[in-house]
C-alpha cells in the first residue's frame, strides 16, 4: 500500500472518532438539561415557547408548563431547549476612569521631492 492511500485512510478514521466523540458529548448535554428540569424553573421549548413549568413527571418522562395565565400545556420531557435563569438584578455600571492621554509624537515630514529642472 502506497504512503497516500495510508495517509487517507487515518484521516477518514480520525474524523469517524471526532464524530463519534461529538455525538456522544452532545447526547450527555441533553441528557443533563432534561434531568435539570424542576418544577418552577423558567424553560424554552424547541417549538419555541416560554413558559414555567408547573410540574414534572419522571415516570412518564413528561413535563407541564404554562406559557401563559391559564394556558397549560404537557410536553415530553426531552422537547426542552434550554432553561432561562433570570439574571439578578443589573449591576450599576462604574464609569471609566479618564485616563490621560498618550502623547502623540509629530508625524514624520516626507523628504522634499528633489527638482531636477535646470
Amino acid at each position: 500500500m502506497d504512503p497516500l492511500s495510508l495517509g487517507m485512510y487515518a484521516v477518514v478514521i480520525l474524523m469517524v472518532v471526532f464524530m463519534i466523540r461529538n455525538s456522544r458529548k452532545q447526547k450527555q448535554a441533553r441528557e443533563d438539561l432534561a434531568k435539570s428540569v424542576v418544577k418552577g424553573a423558567q424553560v424554552m421549548t424547541t417549538a419555541g415557547i416560554f413558559g414555567k413549568v408547573v410540574s414534572v413527571d419522571d415516570a412518564e418522562n413528561e413535563i407541564v408548563i404554562e406559557s401563559t395565565p391559564g394556558t397549560v400545556l404537557r410536553m415530553h420531557r426531552q422537547s426542552v431547549a434550554s432553561i432561562i435563569e433570570k439574571s439578578a438584578a443589573p449591576k450599576a455600571e462604574k464609569p471609566a476612569a479618564a485616563k490621560p492621554a498618550a502623547a502623540k509624537k509629530p508625524a514624520a515630514k516626507k523628504p522634499a521631492a528633489k527638482s531636477t529642472a535646470k
